[in-house]
């Protein structure tokens, strides 16, 4: 059962929600505007017109179920591990909430996840969140290798560019890992690392096992070569000359901003991410056109999802995001 929530208070966190929309779309719009400097509607149009849609949309379709069913199945082995056993179809409709609520505020739909541990798994919300943040910590760790591997094997790759954000990156992950794994549990009682080591809400991190570690991060690695393969479709079907190889080595850097909470549903970023770093290989109009029928895509088949779970889950989320976890933002 949810907790009530006075009516001045959920009126106030609705208010909140609203202006952190208006202000994260203010800044999305306001990306796109940057990113199509240069190109005009026309060009925009006209590349769109010379793209074989089919191909588009069979690489976009594929794509985003591989994505939806890779995810199902991975949280459903996350919250196994430390929460209860899973199911990937008792996961599937907060999953759809999930999807439908990024395209709204990525903050509140990582809220819909906590609701689901918290009413079906009964996990105190905290360590709720901090279950989120354990998998955002493999993710990380996980993209960051991979834009090492990368960087080796395609060294003419524009993601060389981010080699110290990915060490960094890598170095702060495996630290973390490290500590949880092999030597928090040796630190004396009293030490300020060891209390953190104990803290409750960290069960997650503190009885994760090596075997552990590697089959989410199996999981992950098959839903990030999925998504490459599917980026490399949408750039087939565009016109665009680009390699698998290229392709495949820029793709940890597209998820990991795909992933983040810069910008609802991916407006702006995508946009940016995708006239920028693939610059080299085609012209802008062409980029940019792909991006938007890109962002069109992700709305279009999100869209239903939020139709179809409108009551109670999403509702719900919003207000445990916004009402009772606004300190614990995962994302």
């Amino acid at each position: 059962m949810t907790p009530r929530v006075d009516p001045k208070t959920q009126s106030d966190a609705t208010r909140k929600t609203s202006i952190q929309n208006l202000v994260a779309y203010t800044i999305s719009i306001a990306i796109v505007w940057y990113a199509a400097r240069g190109v005009s509607l026309t060009q925009v149009i006209d590349a769109t017109s010379h793209a074989t849609l089919w191909i588009f949309m069979i690489a976009s379709l594929g794509g985003f179920v591989c994505w939806f069913i890779g995810e199902s199945v991975l949280y459903s082995r996350l919250f196994s591990y430390f929460h209860g056993e899973t199911g990937v179809t008792e996961l599937l409709p907060t999953m759809a909430a999930v999807y439908f609520l990024q395209i709204v505020n990525s903050y509140v739909a990582s809220g819909a996840f906590v609701l689901f541990l918290h009413v079906r798994k009964r996990a105190p919300w905290v360590m709720a969140g901090c279950t989120l943040l354990f998998q955002a910590l493999l993710d990380a760790m996980l993209l960051s290798a991979l834009a090492l591997i990368a960087m080796v094997l395609v060294p003419t790759s524009p993601i060389r560019l981010g080699l110290g954000y990915a060490v960094c990156a890598l170095g702060a992950g495996c630290l973390i890992a490290s500590f949880f794994l092999l030597w928090g549990r040796r630190l004396p009682v009293g030490n300020w690392l060891r209390w953190i080591y104990d803290l409750p809400s960290l069960e997650s991190f503190r009885t994760a096992r090596t075997s552990e570690y590697l089959e989410l991060f199996g999981i992950r690695l098959l839903i990030v070569l999925s998504a490459g393969f599917a980026l490399y479709g949408q750039f087939a079907s565009f016109h665009i000359r680009i390699s698998l190889a290229q392709t495949l080595a820029l793709t940890p850097f597209i998820v990991a901003i795909g992933n983040s909470a810069l910008s609802p549903g991916g407006v702006g970023t995508t946009q940016l991410v995708f006239t920028l770093a693939f610059a080299r290989f085609a012209s802008k109009d062409a980029l940019f056109a792909l991006s938007l029928a890109v962002t069109v895509f992700n709305f279009v088949v999100r869209i239903p999802m939020g139709l179809a779970m409108r009551a109670p889950l999403a509702e719900e989320a919003v207000e445990i995001e916004t009402g009772l976890t606004p300190k614990y933002r995962i994302g």
